[in-house]
């Protein structure tokens, strides 16, 4: 599994044979049919493992933190164009090749993130750092939009005016709207000042 997201990543989905995979497993093809009647199904797993390890990761790094630090959290991974630009390759594969199989991954990890962002503003609701007011549902799924929006954009290249607006400036209007319009007050002061320990 390893193995061949490694080569996914590195070479593109298209590019790497089966044969591929099997001289650097240094097993036969035999054996590979053993496991995967066809490369898709390969592919889908690579998909759901990449799921469920970034989900893994980001649970692990905001266990036992409130609504406030996991929002730092996850636009701090936003911030970073490279954990964006990633898995690129792989993914427009996919899409391209494989759609169907990439629809269904997708579906997943919509799920995933949903289920998890939706616990975790109504636990910040309790807290009075989420605003009471707020459909919780609908602003993960806002979330999830402007990020895939961005990330589209970003992608597609396009300018304003003449001009391409970078990717820090897309980055923190994306943080300042969410903040600004899920936080009570409270959270957003916490958020803040969190914001100015860092800095100084």
């Amino acid at each position: 599994m390893m193995t061949a997201n490694g080569l996914f990543s590195k070479d593109g989905v298209r590019e790497v044979s089966i044969d591929d995979i099997c001289r650097k497993l240094c097993i036969s093809k035999k054996t590979f049919y053993q496991y995967y009647a066809q490369k898709e199904d390969l592919v889908a797993d690579v998909m759901a493992y990449n799921v469920e390890r970034k989900k893994d990761e980001f649970e692990r790094m905001v266990e036992g933190k409130n609504a406030v630090q996991v929002l730092k959290a996850m636009f701090a991974l936003v911030g970073r164009k490279k954990t964006m630009d990633k898995d690129k390759r792989m993914v427009k594969d996919i899409m391209k090749y494989y759609p169907e199989t990439f629809i269904k991954r997708a579906e997943d990890r919509s799920k995933a993130l949903h289920n998890f962002f939706v616990d975790c503003f109504d636990t910040g609701r309790k807290e009075g750092l989420i605003r009471s007011d707020m459909d919780v549902e609908g602003v993960q799924l806002l979330i999830y939009i402007m990020h895939e929006g961005m990330a589209e954009y970003l992608d597609g290249g396009h300018r304003i005016e003449g001009k391409k607006v970078s990717f820090k400036s897309l980055s923190a209007a994306f943080e300042d709207i969410v903040t600004r319009v899920l936080l009570t007050p409270k959270g957003f002061e916490e958020y803040s000042s969190t914001d100015n320990c860092k800095n100084s």
